[in-house]
């Protein structure tokens, strides 16, 4: 890859069909004009990513996809994050798993609200 462009975590190009989250307001809006019906929804299993790894003294490099973390033991094995983006990313997984919005034990000095 070029360097121009930089190290490839910075930018990505989107090729992927667009996803519409379920509970957002296009959703709503959507549902209420009843433009659903002319829409085909699915539930997706996970979200994958294309991503350019240079070779190394051992193996090819090139293209690969990747599934995008969507828990936090996945977040530990994803080959995506470095050692300490990958301790981040499970933290905040385990933070959204334990956070109840009626008790502000559980916010961990973050306001929630913002």
């Amino acid at each position: 890859m070029p360097e121009e462009y930089g190290h490839n975590r910075e930018w990505n190009i989107d090729v992927i069909p667009k996803f519409v989250m379920a509970n957002g307001k296009l959703v709503k809006m959507l549902l209420k004009t009843t433009v659903d019906k002319y829409l085909d929804w699915k539930s997706v299993e996970g979200t994958y990513v294309y991503q350019y790894q240079k070779g190394g003294m051992f193996s090819s490099g090139g293209g690969k996809i990747f599934k995008v973390p969507s828990n936090d033991s996945e977040a530990l094995k994803s080959k995506l994050m470095g050692l300490w983006e990958k301790k981040r990313c499970r933290n905040f997984f385990v933070y959204v798993a334990e956070l109840d919005i009626n008790n502000p034990a559980t916010w961990q000095k973050t306001d929630i609200k913002k």
